[in-house]
């Protein structure tokens, strides 16, 4: 295997590998930080105006923000980071707007008036605002581009915790029946090859029915999906390097199993776990993204690429072609960086497909 210094160079020549990786970390920090920048800063961008719904890009409203008091909005800088911020006002897109002595009097875009009470009001301009839907707004007027963004997120949270799971029992498994071999061989590649006949995606429908809908069960349920692949792999390379001089050395000095593994095993076979990691990643977007679009994944109004998709398809045919690419294209490029920086990492290390 290359050395560190030797793996990063080589890494850094694939063009496109680098450019790949760059866009999974700007997506990653722009996900995790999403209430930070995005239009709408509402619990899962879920600000609702119907009467600006299914708005084309760039599309540009006049937001009156009137609070509504007796409402508790305090909340921690880590509470508004990870779940929005709490909102105590009620929204309203007007054209024009006109006061009384008791009423305010909001005129929309499609020329109807609603009244409201003044409620000591002296002034709407520090309550109103002109913003910018950069990618247009959905069938309920919500935000797309805030959408898409804390769509990411779950598609990366997803992702990542899909994949730990995937390599603790892949790792495990597979370095256990490679080393032990014999009885504890036969048993775990039995297991191996169980969960192999069984569909992913049917898998994933036993578990999540098993268990209800969730962001947890779905983490578990795709995770346990995939470990399988990374087992064989670790498998075939652990009872190859078990014959090098340097383990059967360790064993004859007393070593453990445990240690063996852990330190003079599983370091030279990062590169092709690393490989399936990256594999398995862009996996399990998909894998998220199918249940969602099918109604089993997470549940509205937290947005998913996959139930973003299912609400939008439809609308393709209908002149409103961007409710569906959008979306579309995003899990796209998603998939496509990790399946690239899968592929520099194979280069790099040096190492052959395997899958």
């Amino acid at each position: 295997m290359a050395s560190e210094k030797q793996f990063w160079n080589t890494f850094k020549k694939n063009k496109t590998a680098m450019c790949s990786l760059c866009i999974v970390l700007l997506l990653f920090t722009a996900s995790m930080l999403a209430y930070l920048f995005i239009p709408d800063h509402s619990p899962n961008a879920n600000r609702q105006l119907p009467s600006i719904a299914l708005s084309k890009p760039g599309f540009q409203a006049n937001i009156l923000s009137l609070p509504r008091p007796g409402l508790s909005t305090q909340q921690s800088f880590l509470e508004r980071v990870v779940y929005g911020k709490k909102e105590a006002v009620d929204h309203y897109v007007f054209e024009s707007i006109d006061m009384d002595e008791s009423s305010i009097y909001i005129t929309n875009y499609y020329g109807r008036t609603l009244i409201i009470p003044r409620d000591g009001i002296q002034d709407v301009a520090p309550y109103s605002d002109k913003k910018r839907f950069i990618l247009g707004t959905d069938k309920f007027g919500r935000d797309i581009f805030s959408r898409i963004i804390l769509g990411i997120r779950v598609s990366m949270l997803v992702g990542a915790v899909a994949v730990f799971i995937s390599l603790f029992m892949g790792i495990l498994m597979g370095s256990l029946a490679g080393f032990l071999g014999g009885i504890w061989d036969q048993l775990i590649m039995l297991l191996i090859n169980v969960n192999w006949s069984i569909p992913t995606i049917l898998m994933v429908f036993a578990i999540v029915l098993a268990f209800d809908r969730g962001l947890v069960v779905i983490f578990i349920a795709v995770g346990l999906t995939m470990w399988v692949e990374l087992a064989r792999i670790v498998r075939g390379q652990v009872m190859l390097l078990k014959k090098e001089q340097f383990v059967v050395a360790a064993r004859n000095l007393g070593m453990g199993v445990p240690k063996i593994l852990f330190i003079h095993i599983l370091p030279n076979i990062i590169g092709p776990v690393l490989v399936m990691a990256a594999a398995n990643f862009s996996t399990a977007v998909l894998v998220e993204a199918g249940l969602s679009f099918i109604g089993f994944g997470v549940e509205p109004p937290t947005p998913s690429i996959g139930n973003m998709l299912n609400e939008h398809y439809g609308y393709a045919m209908t002149g409103k072609l961007f409710l569906a690419v959008v979306p579309a294209i995003t899990l796209m490029i998603l998939v496509l960086s990790f399946n690239l920086v899968g592929a520099g990492l194979r280069d790099a290390f040096d190492v052959k497909k395997t899958a």
